[in-house]
């Protein structure tokens, strides 16, 4: 037997790119829900962010925030970690890269090289016009602790060059679905899915099986380690080549309402539905 361990993104996958609305995938969610099968958030957002989100979706599984800078268990799952993981309330968090304030101060001199605007050089008002959120989630999606977030406004070159540069830092840039974000090098979707997907088989007798849903250059990694990688349409980009896994799923619709029939077609498959 197999157990199923779901990791999600959720801009343009769980949630719909233009208004950020999940209702097309709430039925294949309480399937999940209904089965026991963790549905792990792996996302860009922040903690903050989420507070609110995870309450909308009553989602009581674990999440990964600020593409894979960190991981939160919620207390009340029996979850065993062989390892000290830091004490924050409600939630047990393991950090994998370092603070934000650190991202800024090394890039404080860069803006005369690359043209390059990041969240900590705008207003929350800015903010809601590039992305359109309210002032409410603007503000928490600029209250962050492990990335800097920027619309790179450079070219590729320069940003591949940016990248080189920061390298030597052991910091990295992701490019997302809006933004690029500055992190440090272990920082990475796909090493926070495999750090849970550890912790999961530890309480198991059963093999894991991930699955990993997906819509930027952001989630390649993610996408490329899980074992069963679905790439959710976007209506804004061309879906992410993910390199060496000719077995990946493409939806056919698109974000939420794409994510909803990945997952019933996986239950499906598992003998589950």
């Amino acid at each position: 037997m197999t157990t199923l361990l779901i990791f999600t993104d959720l801009d343009g996958t769980l949630l719909d790119h233009h208004t950020y609305s999940f209702q097309p995938a709430q039925a294949a969610m309480q399937s999940l829900k209904t089965f026991s099968i963790p549905c792990v958030i792996n996302t860009s957002k922040t903690f903050m962010e989420l507070v609110a989100l995870r309450k909308a979706l009553n989602h009581q599984d674990p999440f990964i925030v600020e593409n894979g800078s960190a991981v939160y268990i919620p207390k009340h799952l029996t979850l065993t970690v062989n390892e000290t993981l830091e004490d924050c309330g409600e939630y047990w968090r393991k950090s994998f890269g370092p603070k934000r304030a650190e991202l800024i101060a090394l890039t404080n001199d860069k803006q005369d090289q690359y043209t390059f605007k990041r969240f900590s050089d705008m207003t929350w008002q800015e903010l809601v016009a590039l992305t359109g959120l309210n002032e409410t989630n603007a503000k928490l999606a600029m209250q962050r602790e492990f990335t800097e977030p920027m619309v790179w406004t450079d070219s590729n070159l320069a940003l591949r060059i940016f990248r080189d540069d920061l390298a030597k830092f052991d910091v990295q840039v992701q490019k997302g679905g809006r933004f690029a974000h500055l992190m440090g090098k272990n920082c990475d979707k796909a090493n926070a899915m495999l750090w849970l997907k550890a912790v999961y088989a530890e309480q198991s007798d059963e093999e894991i099986t991930t699955m990993a849903l997906g819509d930027g250059e952001n989630d390649v990694g993610m996408l490329s380690k899980a074992d069963i990688p679905v790439v959710i349409r976007s209506p804004v980009h061309a879906p992410p080549e993910i390199p060496n896994r000719s077995d990946a799923w493409l939806s056919d619709a698109y974000g939420p309402e794409g994510w909803a029939q990945a997952i019933n077609l996986a239950l499906t498959k598992q003998g589950i539905l």
